[in-house]
């Protein structure tokens, strides 16, 4: 009975516990086209301190993680202008003729910032020139409370969506769980790993955050009570409290795409402790029950339009990621490779599953499916164990976390498999991360 309990309670929080069949080897798909849409790099030069008040502390930090966060799109291409150029910004302020300086060399944007002090808070002012006429593309004043990156974070989405077209990522948060010297918390951070903060202080096992809609609430699963709970977080009042309690388990809530409901795993205190998807709607607090299998169902994730959900079911054996629509008709199996796939989270673009499988070593690796199951493919490899698959907002990177040698990172990569990195810098192991909304 014990490791009945065990495994419905990791499958939500997708950490392995067993390992079942070989899964059969991914298709080769080629996502380039949805990692960047266009295929284009927009050619930039940046200029910092473009009114001539010094070059402070501040802005060469700023002026770095505009550079930083503008690579991050993967869609521009930050050119050094030669010294004879590089000069003409030395002396003069960015205006139509300096920006045309640039010109010869292909460049298809001047970027300029400038950094002040305000009060108590950092005030941007950023600029964008066409180099072909000198003429404004984006000229705005961001301003902030708090700490720079904000204000750097904003700018950058809007030169984005300048050129590209394509609504940012870089105001956008990361949730997760972090292992801690007692147990586990809740953690916040920004889309880059920076500025983490502890967000909870109860050192229980903790596990699958979800971030609303508009990013002022967290729901999480908590042994604080002894019992799988699910807790609502209020950011904006610094609160909590409790949303389900019910006898049994509680576990894998997340919000539909307009906010307005909750797909939630629930056993309601059946001694078989098996869980069922449910509904909760917030402005009826009515709850639905979906799913009626004489066996575990939960993991739930909408689809882009909240029309249908992705969950998990070991209804034939094994867990396998199943569809149903959302009032619970329509159930069929969507994955057949493997015994083992669990943890699915539907694309924002609503073309792509992703979920974790098994590679030919009996690992747990990153995989993603088309909603009709006809395309499938592996996109972490190697010797690490990855879990906990989320989406970036725009659909073009996944958030997971990586486990090797039995220590877990935050891990990012684009969708086609390329370009992995390790977010932030904390010390200790972390789970199940969930990216927002931005």
């Amino acid at each position: 009975m014990r490791q009945i309990f065990v495994w419905k309670a990791m499958v939500g929080l997708c950490l392995v516990g067993a390992l079942f069949l070989i899964a059969a080897p991914a298709m080769a798909i080629d996502l380039s086209v949805i990692t960047n849409e266009t295929r284009l790099s927009f050619k930039v030069v940046l200029v910092g301190s473009m009114e001539h008040k010094g070059s402070s502390f501040l802005t060469k930090k700023g002026e770095a993680l505009v550079r930083k966060d503008l690579l991050e799109t993967g869609y521009f291409e930050i050119l050094t202008p030669p010294p004879a150029i590089a000069a003409v910004f030395a002396r003069e302020p960015l205006d139509s003729v300096s920006a045309h300086s640039v010109a010869p060399l292909g460049v298809e944007g001047v970027v300029g910032m400038q950094f002040s002090l305000q009060g108590d808070g950092v005030q941007l002012h950023g600029v964008v020139r066409d180099p072909l006429n000198g003429s404004i593309l984006l000229d705005k004043i961001y301003r902030t409370p708090g700490k720079y990156s904000l204000v750097v974070h904003e700018f950058v989405d809007d030169i984005l969506y300048q050129f590209a077209g394509i609504r940012g990522v870089a105001t956008s948060r990361i949730a997760f769980i972090g292992r801690t010297r007692h147990g586990y918390d809740l953690f916040t951070m920004d889309f880059d790993g920076e500025n983490t903060r502890r967000m909870t202080f109860d050192n229980v096992l903790a596990f699958n955050p979800a971030w609303s809609h508009d990013r002022r609430h967290i729901l999480y699963v908590t042994y604080l009570h002894g019992e799988p709970q699910i807790i609502d977080y209020d950011l904006s009042a610094g609160s909590r409290h409790m949303l389900f309690a019910y006898p049994g388990l509680n576990i894998t809530p997340t919000y539909s795409p307009d906010g307005k409901r909750l797909a939630v795993a629930l056993s309601r205190g059946r001694p078989s402790q098996h869980t069922q998807i449910y509904l909760y709607t917030f402005a009826t607090k009515r709850l639905e029950r979906l799913t009626y299998s004489r066996s575990n169902s939960l993991s739930p994730t909408f689809s882009p339009s909240g029309n249908a959900l992705a969950f998990v079911s070991d209804r034939d054996g094994h867990p396998q990621i199943f569809l149903m629509d959302a009032d619970g008709s329509n159930v069929h199996r969507l994955t057949f490779d493997g015994s083992y796939n669990v943890a699915p989270a539907w694309s924002p673009r609503g073309d792509w599953i992703a979920y974790v499988c098994m590679n030919d070593m009996h690992r747990p690796k990153i995989c993603l499916i088309s909603p009709d199951g006809t395309s499938r493919i592996m996109i972490t490899h190697g010797s690490g164990r990855d879990d906990s698959p989320s989406w970036s907002p725009d659909g073009r990177f996944l958030l997971y976390s990586r486990q090797i040698r039995g220590h877990s990172k935050l891990a990012k990569i684009w969708i086609d498999g390329h370009g992995r990195e390790f977010l932030g810098q904390y010390s200790r192991s972390v789970l199940t991360p969930s990216w927002s909304a931005p």
